[in-house]
């Protein structure tokens, strides 16, 4: 059961746990980041980057600063997943990444949680069977714990979530 990037940001808005950033050109940083990864870039990233979001709650969005003149761009915190086949897509703010995987080539990638203190070797652990159901569950992150929610809650909003092929979900990580 997958949510589009796009389902998942209006049900987000409406909750009022979305913000999106203002100004800037979708069009150019899909451009810019597709030339990144040569051409290779999911459906579901350009989808994302399209809906302009900046932070689910306390959890900041990872964008490359695109601007049209070539010299002003900055890639950020982009390239720091590349080497283990994935684009960061959010911070934890802890200094480890939410990563889209690039390595599956599925339309539907899965989102995985890379560790600072691993040094982004590996995926830790499956944090979304998609990047729609993971938004969800980034929405869901903060409530889940403060009402003591057991473990493998987050298969309430995504049941393929223990499907994913790099990692465990993160009740089985250990």
């Amino acid at each position: 059961m997958n949510i589009s990037v796009h389902e998942a940001c209006h049900s987000l808005e409406a909750q009022g746990a979305l913000h999106r950033r203002r100004g800037g050109s979708p069009d150019g940083l899909v451009a810019y980041v597709r030339a990144l990864l040569g051409d290779q870039m999911p459906a579901d990233l350009e989808a994302f980057y399209r809906e302009g979001v900046e932070a689910i709650g306390d959890f900041r969005a990872i964008l490359p600063k695109w601007n049209e003149r070539p010299e002003w761009r900055r890639e950020g915190m982009l390239r720091a997943l590349l080497p283990v086949q994935a684009v960061p897509i959010f911070s934890d703010g802890a200094g480890s990444l939410y990563g889209l995987d690039l390595s599956s080539g599925a339309a539907g990638p899965a989102v995985y949680f890379f560790d600072h203190e691993d040094l982004f070797e590996r995926p830790r652990w499956a944090a979304g069977s998609s990047l729609g159901n993971f938004l969800l569950l980034l929405g869901r992150h903060d409530q889940a714990i403060a009402e003591g929610c057991p473990a493998g809650w987050e298969r309430s909003i995504d049941p393929d979530i223990e499907s994913c092929p790099r990692a465990p979900p993160i009740w089985r990580a250990g």
